[in-house]
């Protein structure tokens, strides 16, 4: 998944009230510092000279190498599915389509990226009508609940990605609150869709036409 929309990060005042960049402290840098060809670029490994090592990776961490013409290049070294995140525009869903991409995440970062973005489910229905079932549409941002998620999937999104709400549950109760949210999720899920009168997710939307229109109860 190759993230477009942090080219350096956007201005967060809570962050910045507190002084919270866990990466400089090595924290959240466990791909980079685990890759062979980052670390064959240090003099000492991170786990022996950690500020040198920050220091080599914190002017990588930007998106100046996030092109479209770049996308061959991972193809070509990966032949696993690829999905680019950030998309908020029908232009750009086609273009990631015509690149030969698996997949796009509809998201504005959780609405950390540019204050006052478009919303991403704003944004969704477009999208899902230019792509159609020519791509996989995930959809990102905002998603608190179960309703939330019939309300993504009902505009268009295949697949709903749950971001904060599991680190909440991690950070209260590690695995088993992590269970626990998603568990709460999907029955919140299961009781907003037989309140619309829908059995099945299949009948909550309809990619061509957008979100269908609930079934009168006890009609098949």
């Amino acid at each position: 998944m190759v993230t477009l929309d942090t080219w350096t990060l956007g201005w967060r005042p809570h962050d910045l009230d507190s002084a919270y960049l866990p990466f400089v402290r090595g924290v959240g840098t466990a791909i980079p510092f685990s890759d062979p060809a980052f670390r064959a670029g240090l003099a000492a490994p991170p786990e022996d000279d950690l500020m040198a090592a920050v220091g080599r990776w914190v002017p990588m961490f930007t998106g100046t190498a996030l092109r479209w013409d770049r996308l061959d290049l991972l193809r070509a070294h990966w032949d696993g599915p690829i999905l680019v995140k950030g998309v908020q525009h029908a232009a750009d869903a086609t273009r990631a389509l015509e690149a030969g991409m698996d997949g796009i995440v509809v998201s504005n970062h959780g609405g950390r990226q540019v204050d006052g973005a478009l919303a991403s489910l704003d944004a969704l229905p477009e999208i899902s009508r230019a792509v159609g079932d020519r791509i996989d549409v995930l959809f990102d941002s905002g998603v608190r609940s179960g309703a939330d998620v019939a309300v993504a999937l009902a505009l268009g999104a295949d697949a709903v990605l749950l971001g904060r709400p599991y680190a909440y549950g991690l950070a209260l109760g590690g695995a088993a609150g992590v269970t626990h949210v998603l568990r709460s999720v999907l029955a919140e899920l299961d009781i907003t869709l037989a309140l619309a009168g829908y059995a099945t997710l299949a009948q909550l939307r309809d990619r061509a036409d957008g979100p269908v229109v609930a079934p009168a109860l006890g009609t098949p």
